[in-house]
């Protein structure tokens, strides 16, 4: 009996230290589960499902925007980096053969930070402006493919391809360039205008050659010019202008490595304006870019240091008593050039020198930007200055009101300037998608 007392009391024990256990988990409630991640929309604030179309800013000068809207329609194209899910930038560089070489950078914001893309492609000089907004077109629709993947468009997407035709004789070789990368350009212009007073003639003719390879580049080109204009004054008396000018100039560069390259230019020309009955002039000299120029689309900081030689025959008696004269000289440059997402900037700064005459000179600076500041506002600069100590071809005596006011003969200053500044402000609706193009160019204004 008193075994089995003893058992019932040590088993009762056991019953109730389990039934307290069991009390004291149910007042803290079951363990919480391991988090798998935060539920959708609470990252972006938006409902549950699929996100909506992506935002994209775009920020191209050479492309046409209505084209796009009409033909790439599921995204949303606003006007503010800010709230954009995509910022694509467009930068074009011209080809060794007349074409134009596109980057298309996809910069990831927001959700998709970090998730970066590049596209190259070309067009070629003979594609009309049609065949170069449908190829961009192309390239932009496969670039926004991977990111539109999940968006609420993405059931109403598709891929196609076409299969190029089959090659006669086997796999496709590299074609032969009977020109060897030669490419020659032509053409010329011709404008009259007037009216009871006044009458105005011009034409202008160019013609060019160029070779480009990753190694070499090499130009030549011919132009000539003429203008006329006859005024008829009030008392009777008729003022003829003429200007005239032509020139021919050849460059040979070579690329020695990632940052260095060598070139050598020539030229002759002549010009009324000038005072220059003929000037024959060449150069050489070395630059460094401090960016690979592999990316020169989008940075590039160059130094170039030149020396040179010019012979002038000048029309009339010079202000230094000169009929003709040799002058060598130097100059050293540097340029900067960005193209960035938060705009672009560019600046230059020159110093030319005369070696017999050390005291003949000419420095010019240069400089603009366009700046996106902050939502919806930006700023435009440009300034230039230039100290003048180098005008040897100037006439010597004084030039008759007519030819300063017409312009038909260079005169003396010892600097030059130029600035303007702008901006611009926006705000309201994010979105610009939407084309209408009703009444345009119809006269009516708004």
């Amino acid at each position: 009996m008193f075994v089995l007392t003893r058992t019932r009391v040590v088993c009762g024990l056991i019953a109730i230290m389990m039934l307290a256990g069991a009390a004291r988990a149910g007042a803290q409630g079951p363990p919480p589960p391991r988090p798998a991640g935060p539920p959708p929309g609470a990252q972006t604030g938006r409902p549950p499902g699929p996100p909506p179309p992506l935002r994209i800013f775009l920020d191209c000068y050479e492309c046409d925007i209505d084209h796009l809207r009409r033909n790439v329609r599921f995204v949303d194209y606003v006007r503010d980096r800010s709230v954009a899910d995509l910022h694509v930038l467009v930068t074009t560089q011209n080809t060794g053969g007349g074409g134009s070489a596109w980057v298309v950078k996809f910069i990831g914001l927001g959700r998709f930070q970090g998730l970066d893309r590049t596209f190259d492609f070309t067009t070629n000089q003979t594609a009309t402006s049609d065949e170069r907004r449908r190829e961009f077109a192309r390239v932009f629709r496969i670039g926004l493919v991977g990111y539109a993947a999940d968006t609420q468009p993405a059931p109403q997407l598709d891929v196609t391809f076409r299969r190029p035709p089959p090659v006669p004789g086997g796999p496709a070789t590299s074609a032969r360039d009977p020109w060897r990368k030669w490419v020659f350009r032509t053409n010329g212009t011709a404008s009259l205008s007037g009216e009871a007073s006044s009458e105005y003639k011009s034409y202008r003719l160019n013609a060019s050659a160029a070779r480009t390879t990753p190694d070499w580049k090499i130009s030549v080109s011919a132009s000539k010019s003429y203008n006329r204009n006859l005024f008829k004054l009030g008392d009777g008396r008729e003022v003829t202008s003429i200007t005239e000018s032509a020139n021919i100039g050849s460059l040979i560069v070579k690329s020695l490595t990632g940052k260095w390259s060598w070139g050598s230019r020539a030229s002759m020309s002549t010009s009324s304006f000038s005072n220059t009955e003929r000037q024959v002039g060449g150069s050489t000299g070395l630059e460094y870019d401090f960016f690979p120029y592999s990316e020169a689309n989008r940075r590039s900081l160059t130094l170039l240091y030149t020396v040179n030689l010019n012979d002038y025959r000048y029309r009339e008696v010079t202000i230094f008593d000169k009929l003709s004269e040799a002058v060598p000289g130097h100059s050293v440059g540097m340029s900067l050039g960005l193209r960035q997402p938060w705009g672009s900037m560019g600046s230059s700064a020159n110093l030319t020198q005369q070696l017999n005459h050390r005291d003949r000179f000419r420095a010019s600076i240069y400089g603009n930007a366009d700046v996106r500041v902050f939502k919806g506002f930006s700023f435009y600069v440009y300034a230039s200055y230039s100290k003048i100590k180098d005008q040897i071809a100037l006439r010597k005596g004084e030039s008759t009101p007519e030819e300063i006011l017409l312009r038909l003969t260079q005169q003396a200053t010892n600097y030059s300037y130029n600035y303007s500044v702008g901006f611009s402000y926006s705000f309201g609706s994010i979105f610009t998608s939407i084309v209408n193009p009703r009444f345009n160019g119809s006269g009516f204004c708004c």
